[in-house]
């Protein structure tokens, strides 16, 4: 986090938060980001969602 509160995303992260528009399950983000070739990456997108959902940067409906 920055000084004003602003928090600097890599790009994953941004990525990921750009799917965050009310289309995507939270099942076809991790696909779209993670694919089916990497399980590690999508654990990690998996987690990164929850994280951004405790922040209340996400909601789920």
């Amino acid at each position: 986090m920055t000084r004003a509160g602003r928090v600097r995303l890599n790009t994953t992260a941004a990525a990921i938060l750009a799917l965050c528009d009310g289309k995507c399950t939270r099942a076809e983000i991790v696909t779209r980001v993670a694919g089916a070739a990497d399980p590690s990456l999508a654990a990690d997108v998996r987690a990164f969602l929850e994280a951004a959902r405790r922040s209340g940067w996400v909601v789920e409906r």
